[in-house]
């Protein structure tokens, strides 16, 4: 049997999830360099040159203000619609938390790997296991939220595009294989060990789906709607901000 810890990273090699998102991450700066490009009329320094420069002008909030309240918060979707904001919240806590921890992970697993450090990796897995599944399923909920406002409300419903469909039920298909790859798994402690034990195929979703959350979540990102997930914040830090 594969050691433990190497499920979470979600494939059997550390080496193999590195390979994977070294791409997935250069893909993603290839697509923001074209954005950048494109928003500085060809010039990526021009981009930055006049974004820091909106962003620091006289009499708007601190850029730390924006951040916390304006993005992390997201201040200005509560006041319009509580409801859709429990909706994103779901969504960006869930995704966002769940990224965190895959990070952290992989520097235990980076520390391991060159003899750094004394901890049991399968011990320090199995303490994210909790909070990752937890994550996991706030942002299900979140999801399923998204797809009921898209069905059920006639203003959303007629506002929703095909491509919008692709980028929920992308997410939804995504979240789903997570759940099932620490279903197979032997040693889960994951609700959806119904699903019975099965190492091969535990490893094969794994890798599945961190495959697909990679490309999916971070390298479509500058080529799609997702793109709204960085360019709305900095449109509000650009314009300093408040409501």
């Amino acid at each position: 049997m594969s050691e433990p810890f190497s499920y979470y990273s979600g494939i059997p090699t550390f080496e193999m999830m590195l390979g994977i998102a070294l791409v997935a991450v250069l893909i993603f700066l290839i697509g923001m360099i074209l954005n950048m490009k494109k928003w500085g009329g060809g010039s990526v320094k021009a981009f930055l040159s006049a974004f820091i420069k909106s962003a620091t002008k006289e009499g708007h909030q601190s850029i730390l203000t924006s951040v916390v309240l304006d993005i992390l918060l997201q201040r200005r979707i509560i006041r319009r619609s509580p409801f859709r904001w429990v909706m994103h919240m779901l969504i960006f806590v869930g995704w966002g938390g769940m990224l965190v921890l895959s990070l952290i992970f992989a520097l235990f697993e980076i520390l391991h790997k060159i003899g750094i450090g004394s901890f049991d990796l399968n011990v320090v897995r199995s303490g994210f296991d909790t909070p990752n599944e937890v994550l996991g399923y706030l942002l299900l909920i979140g999801i399923i939220i998204a797809i009921i406002r898209r069905v059920a409300l006639s203003e959303v419903s007629k506002r929703t595009q095909v491509f919008d469909w692709v980028l929920v039920l992308g997410i939804l298909f995504i979240t789903v294989t997570g759940f099932m790859a620490e279903g197979y798994r032997p040693d889960a402690v994951s609700a959806w060990t119904f699903l019975g034990a099965d190492e091969a195929l535990a490893q094969t979703l794994a890798l599945f789906h961190v495959a697909i959350s990679l490309l999916f979540c971070i390298a479509y990102i500058p080529f799609s709607k997702y793109m709204h997930m960085i360019a709305a914040p900095l449109t509000i830090i650009a314009n300093g901000g408040g409501e």
